[in-house]
């Protein structure tokens, strides 16, 4: 496992950070550097190692969850790819669900995708965590909805305290595949 998290972190260097110019985050902030994990996960190999590592993380869990879920857009492409990935190896994480921005203007009008039922344990996943918000609008959704959370998992911790407020306010373990001092380019 060890040789392909550094395979995932080299590839990851390579197609996601960007450094050099101002970028303008979520948050509002300015940073020198910037993840672009879509650009990962849009890639076979990478998605694939990036399925690999995060259901590595939710087996370490003190309770392994049934389901893997998160905001949309940036955990749409791993609770796709881990659910994939956890169904072929027969393990009991086969389920989705996704978090919109806003609730759907027609049909279920829902704010959350496949909801589940009440109880349902979830991990809830991102790309990148910074100030955390993003991840903590997902989990106060599926709080309100019944879910248990059973841990946190990020791609990418740009190491501003993000993961550390999660952990805090939820109480669940908080993990993340990679940290931003893994990358020597902005370490």
């Amino acid at each position: 496992m060890k040789a392909e998290r550094e395979e995932l972190r080299s590839m990851m260097d390579g197609l996601c950070l960007d450094t050099g110019s101002s970028y303008t985050l979520t948050t509002g902030k300015q940073s020198s550097f910037y993840f672009d994990c879509k650009k990962a996960m849009l890639n076979g190999r990478a998605l694939s190692l990036i399925s690999a590592a995060f259901l590595a993380e939710a087996e370490s869990l003190p309770v392994f969850p049934v389901a893997i879920g998160g905001l949309t857009m940036g955990a749409d492409f791993i609770v796709a790819a881990v659910i994939q990935r956890a169904f072929e190896s027969g393990r009991p994480m086969t389920l989705g669900s996704v978090v919109r921005k806003e609730p759907k203007k027609h049909g279920t009008k829902s704010r959350i995708e496949n909801e589940l039922a009440a109880g349902t344990g979830i991990m809830v996943v991102d790309d990148v965590i910074t100030s955390g918000s993003s991840t903590d609008t997902a989990c106060r959704e599926f709080i309100d909805s019944g879910y248990r959370l059973e841990g946190i998992v990020a791609l990418v911790d740009r190491e501003a305290g993000g993961l550390e407020a999660l952990q805090q306010r939820y109480g669940c373990p908080t993990r993340a595949i990679f940290r931003k001092s893994d990358f020597p380019r902005i370490a």
